[in-house]
């Protein structure tokens, strides 16, 4: 239960991350 729930904050925080700096680079364009 630990591992699924640890794997799953990963893939959240790789999404939010990427999602974030996809922001950043839309804001620069």
């Amino acid at each position: 239960m630990e591992k699924t729930s640890s794997v799953l904050w990963k893939k959240l925080e790789i999404l939010y991350v990427t999602k974030s700096l996809a922001n950043h680079l839309m804001l620069k364009q």
